[in-house]
């Protein structure tokens, strides 16, 4: 595609005061990057959800996750809740959702290194992911009833 001369000068002169105006946003916002920087922050200055997306993380320390080890794998959990509920699971049981939900090990598998067939680790997943649920339901509800103000 060829231009005519008087195309390409228009062209040329785009490019910069594109160029123009890109570079004085940059220093713009350079500026007021370093201005906050020496007066601080003042987080009510913030818009909203921009305090959430940039200036804070939430850190885990694995001090505060709740251990559980088997001779296959370590694992650590944050939830107390969770952790309580597995605690009370048969051991095999407690074994196959271990090897199901953090190793990601398929049924087949699971069977083989427990030595189970697999419509049984099936079962036992279902069984023991059922007992996991009522026990936290239970759990939740306690909880409920002694928040309740008498």
């Amino acid at each position: 595609m060829n231009l005519l001369p008087s195309e390409v000068s228009l062209q040329m002169r785009f490019d910069a005061f594109c160029k123009k105006v890109i570079t004085y946003t940059n220093y713009k916002l350079l500026r007021e990057g370093q201005k906050r920087r020496e007066q601080g922050y003042v987080f009510s200055d913030f818009e909203e959800g921009e305090l959430e997306q940039y200036y804070y993380t939430y850190d885990t320390y694995p001090a505060l996750a709740l251990k559980i080890e088997l001779e296959h794998i370590r694992v650590f959990i944050e939830n107390e809740m969770l952790y309580q509920a597995l605690l009370l699971l048969p051991k095999k049981r407690l074994e196959i959702i271990i090897l199901s939900f953090f190793a990601d090990m398929t049924d087949k598998e699971i069977g083989k290194t427990i030595l189970m067939p697999k419509s049984s680790v099936q079962y036992n997943r279902n069984v023991a992911l059922q007992y996991i649920r009522k026990m936290m339901e239970v759990h939740t509800e306690v909880n409920e009833k002694q928040k309740k103000p008498k």
